[in-house]
């Protein structure tokens, strides 16, 4: 009876514990708009949206082309607006102040390669 008793308490602190532990819900979540100047058309959002993907805390990429946008749902304890400007960076785009990789620039498809001085 004793060790039914103490499996018993056992097992209602750890359903306990179980109850305390909530995932990220949508409000834990912040949304950031990064401007993405040398994107040209929808391969190059496709890119875009494939390297945000690949950093940890990422929920949800949408490129907007036409608007030279990327809107970026993430977990701030996860990833930062500098480690998404960062994958863009890193896949040949210039996003916000962050200068694209020259080398990765040099490898993304001729149509979707832009002069820095035409973005604007």
């Amino acid at each position: 009876m004793k060790s039914f008793s103490w499996l018993l308490t056992a097992m209602l602190t750890l359903s306990t514990i179980g109850v305390g532990q909530t995932k990220k819900t949508e409000s834990d979540l912040q949304t950031v708009m990064i401007k993405v100047p040398t994107v040209v058309c929808n391969s190059c959002a496709k890119t875009i949206s494939s390297a945000v993907k690949k950093v940890e805390g990422v929920k949800s990429v949408s490129v907007d082309a036409e608007k030279k946008v990327a809107m970026v749902k993430y977990n701030p304890t996860k990833a930062t607006l500098a480690s998404l400007e960062k994958a863009i960076a890193d896949a040949g785009y210039n996003a916000n102040d962050t200068k694209r990789n020259q080398e990765a620039y040099e490898k993304i498809s001729e149509c979707c390669k832009i002069d820095v001085d035409e973005e604007e």
